[in-house]
């Protein structure tokens, strides 16, 4: 073998070494607590990234990600980079992660030049909390340390999810039973008891299914007074907004006045704005432009998009820690 040829093939080993697939992820589908027409919950995609030491054995925490205005998915089918490179950070890091799409299986496009039949404040909590059932009916999911996280109009899907007239007031199927065995005291009482949980034995009991644990809000949309009446808004599950000082689509202002407003009546809401920072502010690598396409028509504001990478570190090692704080301690 020439040694020209030998330069070769190390170098295309290399290059599969280093660009082996991110985290291996396993597309499902699971029902969300939306019905369709006919009264039948209507069933979505969604992608599952496990961590990488993932026994049979062991339960993880788990985090919901509520995707945004454009959908899940690109045009080629593959996941969007931003969600892609959280759910392989997350996956590393002991999570497991499920990936909602609430498009596909809908038939819906974009939402992001108009709005479409798939709403933040109906639909798709029903979707976020079909995937909280859906992980806590899983042995390797610790049933009471799962996190829900949003971006855009997933992040503003977060505040309807989380606030006070979250759907699962209405939940009353999302019971889990729980061999006797596995019910103790302590933060964790029942933790992984879901329907595919069933290891061990004793009498099943009946409990009250886990809500989310903690949640987290990137540029949320509806994140201001008028959506939100943030005089009568509050929640229990404690929520992280992280938004960009220079983001025109989701402002921050508004956003800022709603959490102060809400966190005088002792709801557990913080806000961290960064300066510079335009929507989208945390995608790996994705340039700065303005986006035309999604002009708001009555307003004339044009959309910025793109990456900021001091904000977009920052926000890593502050989600990180957030996550840790409410699903590992």
């Amino acid at each position: 073998m020439t040694l020209m040829r030998c330069v070769a093939v190390w170098a295309t080993m290399a290059l599969l070494l280093c660009v082996r697939p991110a985290v291996a992820q396993e597309k499902i589908q699971f029902p969300s607590l939306d019905r369709d027409a006919s009264g039948q919950p209507v069933m979505l995609d969604g992608y599952l990234f496990k961590p990488d030491s993932a026994s049979t054995t062991e339960r993880y925490p788990a985090v919901v990600f509520m995707h945004g205005c454009g959908g899940l998915l690109t045009r080629a089918g593959h996941i969007l980079s931003r969600e892609q490179d959280w759910a392989v950070r997350l996956s590393a890091q002991g999570y497991v992660v499920l990936a909602v799409d609430s498009f596909t299986t809908r038939g819906q496009q974009s939402e992001c030049a108009h709005a479409g039949a798939v709403t933040p404040e109906v639909q798709r909590p029903r979707d976020a909390y079909g995937a909280l059932r859906f992980l806590q009916s899983r042995s390797d999911v610790q049933a009471q340390r799962v996190a829900l996280m949003g971006w855009s109009h997933g992040g503003g899907t977060v505040l309807f999810t989380i606030g006070p007239n979250s759907p699962a007031h209405d939940d009353v199927s999302g019971a889990v039973v729980a061999p006797a065995a596995s019910v103790g005291s302590g933060a964790d009482a029942g933790a992984g008891a879901g329907a595919g949980a069933g290891a061990g034995a004793g009498a099943a009991v009946a409990t009250a299914p886990a809500d989310f644990r903690a949640a987290l809000a990137f540029y949320p949309g509806w994140c201001n007074a008028r959506a939100q009446q943030p005089s009568s808004w509050h929640t229990t599950i404690p929520l992280l907004i992280l938004v960009g000082a220079s983001d025109v689509w989701t402002p921050a202002q508004p956003c800022e006045d709603f959490v102060q407003t809400v966190r005088a009546n002792g709801v557990p809401v913080d806000i961290h704005v960064y300066p510079d920072a335009y929507h989208d502010f945390d995608f790996p690598n994705l340039p700065v432009r303005s986006r035309f396409e999604f002009a708001n028509r009555r307003t004339g504001v044009v959309p910025i998009t793109g990456t900021n990478p001091a904000a977009r570190a920052d926000a890593i090692e502050r989600a990180t820690a957030y996550l840790a704080q409410y699903l590992k301690n």
